[in-house]
């Protein structure tokens, strides 16, 4: 009897092993039909491409370099290739990409500001805070930009910063960049930065100078001169205003 017993329990026991191996290969069969027709059914081909948060390079441009198009299957796509190839545009400093199934692809960027210009070889290169080149353009018409004093002319390349030797400009107009996004609504903004010489920090707003001196306490000397910049008028004047040292700041206009 207990023969018999222990007989039916490996037969059951067998019956249930095959009965699992059977709904294993049925699933495995299950999961790759679902594939392959996901791998071709036009369902899942690219219909649209969004393009999110681009204010200098256009929707079109951008969807150009992540080299995704219309009509790919949204599976096959590689999508850290095409991170990859978006953040190849000096401008774009981060890029998220992601599927929408079916059958859409947003790419989320994240652009560099253009704040300051330098002329070179008669060109303008287009330079951000931390001092990263941007472009080359022949004009800079229509861009509100600052000119930037204080690198010397050598070779550059796009998407690097101008020149790597001199951290402690770029941490310099890193600072101003900061100060001057900050200004209230209404307060003008300078024309030229002169960072020739770190330890006599030019501003310019048009003809009055404003003498900076080293960058220690840059928010604190900006304020000061700002203030005078309004208080008095001098805007539209021709003159200089001193805040490189401690003690009241001291200011001349000419004629």
């Amino acid at each position: 009897m207990s023969k018999n017993k222990n007989f039916n329990e490996l037969i059951e026991r067998r019956r249930k092993k095959i009965k699992i191996k059977r709904y294993i290969g049925i699933f495995v069969i299950l999961v790759a039909v679902v594939i392959t027709l996901c791998l071709k059914l036009p369902y899942f081909n690219v219909k649209s491409i969004e393009v999110l948060n681009n204010r200098n390079i256009t929707s079109p441009n951008i969807t150009k370099l992540s080299q995704i198009n219309i009509g790919d299957n949204i599976f096959y796509l590689n999508l850290k290739k095409s991170k990859e190839n978006v953040l190849s545009n000096p401008y774009i400093l981060d890029a998220n990409i992601r599927r929408k199934m079916p059958n859409k692809i947003i790419i989320d960027v994240e652009e560099r500001d253009a704040v300051f210009y330098v002329m070179q070889d008669n060109k303008y290169l287009v330079i951000d805070k931390e001092g990263i080149v941007l472009e080359e353009k022949n004009s800079i018409s229509g861009m509100k930009l600052l000119r930037l004093e204080g690198f010397k002319k050598k070779d550059y390349e796009l998407g690097k910063v101008l020149d790597k030797t001199e951290t402690r400009k770029i941490e310099i107009i890193s600072q101003i960049t900061e100060l001057i996004d900050n200004l209230k609504k209404g307060v003008p903004e300078p024309s030229i930065v002169d960072i020739t010489d770190i330890t006599d920090i030019k501003v310019y707003y048009k003809n009055i100078v404003v003498k900076i001196g080293t960058s220690d306490n840059l928010r604190e000397k900006l304020n000061k001169a700002i203030n005078i910049l309004l208080e008095n008028n001098l805007i539209n004047k021709k003159g200089y205003i001193d805040v490189s040292f401690k003690g009241s700041p001291v200011f001349l206009v000419e004629g």
